[in-house]
């Protein structure tokens, strides 16, 4: 009986603090002015929000972003910073659902930067050396993502030139290999416009192959702000394997090996090319992005739809225009 009173009594406990680690998607909207001001802590407050709310307070605070004054350099910082941020906080399995926010409300010319970043850090396939990844496991990972990231972009604007950007990520996340991702997503778009736009318009200039490397048939067709000079963007740091987010991405997604989710390989078959870690992950991607805080220079060596509560969003009256 004691025991069980124990057992009861700990439960309850356990249950009052995860009650008090909650937040009501009207106290987290509270504190965007906070967030935006100090992009750390947007983590601190998602991992308080219900996956269910999560989403919704992305694009609220994306929004919020959008509206701030300043150069498109400052907003485009913003947004690498805050959505950064949010993505460390994302509930169980709702990563996905997350990026796809991402996706859906960062304006385009600041996916320029984001999908850069993504893709160097938190979302490259080396970037944790414990979990390596098949070819095949990479591709259905790939077109996992890009059919959500299609889903939540029915309702934006710009949604192939955004869904485009997703790709960019995915195909400099990959390192290089397999060699057909690029044609394997870009047959996976459902727009017949956007896919011939995004093989024949829009990646091989995004990705500088045979040509200096420019967005500026993406951003056009968007109609899309300034271009962010790459100079003045703040980078986030990738510092540790413990920033890896891919692994999450396969959560949820039936594999060719049959498993639900991503398996840590801790012997590599020496055979396959992805098996092959020898780069550090503060230097992945170097080519596309460099390390070093305010640059992105890539000849430096180093550089850094959703449902709504019942109360409506009120912008901060400092960032509105």
């Amino acid at each position: 009986m004691k025991k069980l009173l124990m057992v009861i009594t700990m439960s309850l406990a356990a249950a009052l603090v995860a009650q008090d680690k909650t937040m009501s998607l009207a106290d987290a909207r509270g504190k965007i002015g906070d967030i935006i001001s100090n992009p750390s802590t947007m983590t601190d407050v998602m991992k308080q929000l219900s996956a269910s709310d999560q989403a919704a307070f992305l694009s609220d605070v994306n929004a919020a972003i959008d509206k701030m004054p300043g150069s498109v350099e400052e907003q485009t910082s913003k947004f690498v910073e805050v959505n950064s941020a949010a993505l460390k906080g994302a509930q169980k399995d709702n990563l996905t659902t997350l990026l796809a926010e991402v996706f859906a409300t960062v304006p385009p010319e600041s996916l320029t930067a984001i999908n850069e970043q993504f893709a160097a850090g938190m979302f490259n396939r080396s970037a944790d050396p414990s979990k390596t990844y098949t070819d095949a496991q990479y591709k259905e990972i790939s077109l996992a993502l890009l059919d959500k990231v299609q889903e939540r972009n029915a309702t934006a604007d710009n949604a192939g030139v955004r869904n485009t950007f997703v790709i960019l990520m995915l195909i400099r996340g990959s390192n290089g290999s397999p060699a057909d991702l690029r044609d394997t997503l870009v047959e996976a778009l459902k727009n017949e416009e956007t896919k011939t736009l995004a093989q024949k318009e829009w990646i091989s200039p995004a990705l500088g192959i045979g040509q200096e490397k420019t967005y500026e048939p993406m951003l056009g067709a968007a109609e899309a702000g300034k271009l962010p000079d790459p100079e003045l963007v703040v980078i986030v740091p990738f510092s540790s394997a413990s920033d890896a987010l891919f692994a999450d991405l396969a959560s949820g997604v039936s594999l060719t090996d049959g498993s639900s989710s991503l398996m840590a390989l801790t012997s590599p078959v020496a055979s396959d090319a992805n098996s092959i870690m020898s780069m550090d992950a503060t230097d992945m991607n170097s080519a596309s992005l460099s390390r070093l805080p305010r640059t992105m220079d890539s000849t430096k060596k180093y550089n850094s739809g959703s449902k709504r509560s019942e109360k409506p969003y009120e912008e901060p009256d400092f960032y509105t225009r």
